[in-house]
């Protein structure tokens, strides 16, 4: 008997957990109808709709991912969609201040330089949820981080798609293409380097320590390091080879270091969360 509940809850469990597969191919369904109507009917109108559902589809999905396992955290989904904003809209907003001060063109140093701003500014988004000390694990860090680095991803590709569309003088093909091709890379970067740098704030919270710590510290500098690669390898790769194909690949190897560290930094928050049962 006893097993029996145990394997309906698991399965309970997993079917919760699989939500976020069915709001993927759901929302790319409905991206996929969208554009043929734009196409077919050359209705400006719908033109935004498809352009905001591309850009946000992958960021939303890959925060469900996370919240779907918030049995483990104490994050609600008022909290979450806050994150989201704050690191979204104030993440950008600041961005867009401060990189025009100290970046002049885009080289390698540069590219340092708006990983610096960028970690900085969705953090800022960030810690206006954090400021009421009501989470102290690292699975809460990782998910309010996520949704925080994804909401800034997400304006961040609507407005690369928009100054794409104005450049091509309203070239639909390209537009879709940077859509597509930023969706696709969004989960390599910042929403998974957010997440990482909040997840280790969190753990130092919970341990006690000084919140800005060397280990924070060492957090941030690791993310902006691997910001700061994601920029800035396409201009060292280009020195060598003029394959975009290369350069897509040392971002995408940059991403998945990024992704195997935030896989570490889950399994010590599960392992957080079950000490403290």
């Amino acid at each position: 008997m006893i097993g029996r509940i145990i394997r309906k809850t698991n399965s309970n469990n997993f079917r919760r957990r699989s939500n976020w597969w069915r709001f993927l191919l759901i929302g790319f369904i409905t991206y996929i109808i969208g554009l043929v109507v734009l196409i077919l009917t050359a209705n400006p109108n719908v033109f935004p709709s498809v352009v905001m559902l591309g850009n946000f589809l992958i960021p939303v999905v890959y925060v469900t991912f996370f919240y779907e396992r918030r049995h483990m955290s104490n994050v609600r989904m008022v909290t979450t969609a806050a994150s989201f904003f704050y690191g979204g809209f104030v993440g950008t907003f600041l961005a867009a201040i401060l990189e025009p001060i100290f970046i002049y063109n885009l080289n390698f140093k540069t590219a340092i330089i708006v990983g610096v701003i960028e970690e900085f500014t969705k953090f800022v988004g960030v810690l206006f949820i954090l400021r009421r000390k009501q989470h102290k694990l690292i699975l809460e860090g990782i998910i309010l981080g996520a949704a925080a680095g994804m909401g800034f991803a997400a304006l961040e590709s609507a407005g690369y798609a928009f100054s794409a569309f104005l450049r091509s003088r309203g070239s639909l093909s390209l537009t879709v293409y940077i859509t597509l091709l930023r969706g696709i890379l969004a989960p390599l970067g910042h929403g998974t380097w957010t997440a990482i740098l909040t997840g280790v704030f969190l753990r130092e919270r919970a341990l006690g320590h000084f919140r800005f710590n060397s280990k924070v510290i060492g957090a941030y500098s690791l993310v902006v390091l691997l910001h700061g690669l994601w920029n800035g390898l396409p201009s060292i790769i280009s020195i060598f080879t003029p394959s975009y194909v290369v350069a897509l690949v040392g971002d995408i190897i940059v991403g998945f270091i990024g992704i195997y560290i935030l896989f570490r930094l889950w399994k010590e928050g599960k392992k957080q969360h079950y000490q403290q049962l």
